[in-house]
């Protein structure tokens, strides 16, 4: 199917509505604390577009980069989360590409179809995650990277059904990619809220145990979408592989063994939103049947967890964009596990504009508030043309090693990025 897709891509290259888009961004990253430089990358992003008989059209979105120091990836990974169709083609440690996106848009009448590698985004939260979850992320950089930079585009068919009281969209996903997590050793390796392994243990880990079968592996989900009396509301179903891995334990004659494996889960959810005035009042739930984690006996047991968002945006002010969302996981089972019952995170985002939106600021505040740890980001960014703008960040993090956040308390950051459009 992909090469098929693939083909008939190439073939219309020559069709008068083909399109280019260039954009090169070139960002510098400096460790707040040991004055020394965390990466620095130049990204190409190429956008290829064209149209096609029959109400059809398709889209290809090519990265590259050149990274340094190599401390996001030390080497060359191996990628084991990721399958065949959707690893990055390393050229050597330090350079990279990726076929971020290349679908087929065709036009139903009464009925949509996009067919390809693509992202999809459920839910409307900022920040953190609760319904978007049908794109693996990639962690390199924990979570400080845009979330359409970090999303893992998949190979999926989404077709959507506009029916009269509302839009249908089914999914069928065969990509069995998964989150991309740092290897030991990395910059941000995620150590908490994990256990640590104590440094006279031998330990080894097992190859990872990624599900690859196209048909019986692959993921399925249903969203149906209606507008009722002011409020946009979804109904939200994914029946998939959680995309962080299960990690049990054993020994053996050799010490302790580590195995990663992944799940199964049901998720049910849905999200509402309307606007009152100067306020818009968002909301979205999630029942999440399977949720595999560490018990205080170093066992791995399940349970279903519930969680929420909900948020409170403010426009009353000029230029200027208000968010409050409280965010809560509840384990809805008793088995002594590691994770506190609920878990809680607070946020506040502060948007400003001025010049007549040639500068923007951003304030992006993330409060754990079960282990009292942070994430601070802070960002302005001034337009220098329509096509060219330059951005000054600071990210900081505070809190204890053992939690969230607080185990990057010494990889705060400052940087500067340029971003170039032609």
């Amino acid at each position: 199917m992909m090469r098929r897709l693939i083909t008939l891509l190439l073939m219309s290259c020559h069709l008068p509505s083909f399109a280019v888009e260039k954009t090169v961004v070139m960002d510098l990253e400096q460790s707040w604390q040991q004055s020394s430089i965390q990466t620095h990358r130049l990204t190409l992003n190429l956008e290829l577009s064209g149209g096609l008989a029959g109400n059809m059209a398709w889209t290809s979105i090519v990265r590259g980069q050149i990274m340094g120091p190599d401390a996001l990836e030390p080497g060359t990974p191996d990628q084991p989360a990721v399958s065949d169709a959707s690893q990055r083609i390393y050229l050597n440690d330090a350079t990279e590409l990726e076929l971020r996106e290349l679908y087929l848009d065709v036009d139903l009448q009464r009925a949509s179809l996009r067919l390809g590698k693509q992202q999809l985004v459920w839910g409307q939260a900022d920040g953190l995650k609760l319904l978007d979850i049908i794109n693996p992320q990639d962690y390199r950089r924990f979570i400080l990277d845009d979330f359409d930079d970090s999303r893992i585009p998949l190979w999926m068919v989404n077709y959507e059904m506009f029916l009269g009281a509302g839009d249908l969209q089914i999914l069928w996903v065969p990509d069995t990619s998964m989150h991309n997590l740092p290897e030991p050793g990395a910059l941000f390796e995620v150590t908490a809220p994990f256990a640590h392994i104590p440094a006279n243990l031998p330990h080894r880990f097992e190859a990872v145990d990624r599900p690859a079968n196209i048909i019986k592996d692959s993921d399925l989900g249903l969203r149906f979408s209606m507008f009722v009396d002011g409020w946009d509301i979804t109904a939200n179903y994914l029946y998939h592989y959680d995309d962080f891995p299960v990690i049990r334990t054993q020994f053996d004659e050799t010490g302790l063994v580590l195995s990663t494996e992944y799940e199964r889960s049901h998720v049910i959810g849905g999200s509402a939103s309307n606007a009152f005035g100067d306020f818009i009042l968002r909301a979205e739930v999630a029942v999440n049947s399977h949720k595999y984690l560490a018990t205080s006996h170093n066992e791995v047991e399940p349970t279903a967890e519930f969680g929420y968002v909900v948020g409170l945006d403010w426009t009353g002010l000029t230029d200027t964009f208000l968010s409050f969302q409280l965010f809560q996981s509840i384990l809805l089972d008793d088995n002594d596990y590691i994770r506190q019952t609920a878990d809680t995170n607070l946020t506040f985002l502060l948007k400003r504009s001025f010049m007549n939106e040639s500068l923007n600021i951003e304030l992006l505040w993330i409060y754990h508030q079960t282990d009292n740890d942070n994430l601070l980001r802070l960002e302005g960014e001034y337009e220098l043309s329509t096509n060219t703008s330059v951005s000054l960040f600071a990210d900081f993090f505070t809190g204890q090693p053992d939690e969230l956040f607080g185990q990057f308390q010494d990889l705060d950051r400052v940087g500067v990025k340029l971003s170039v459009g032609f």
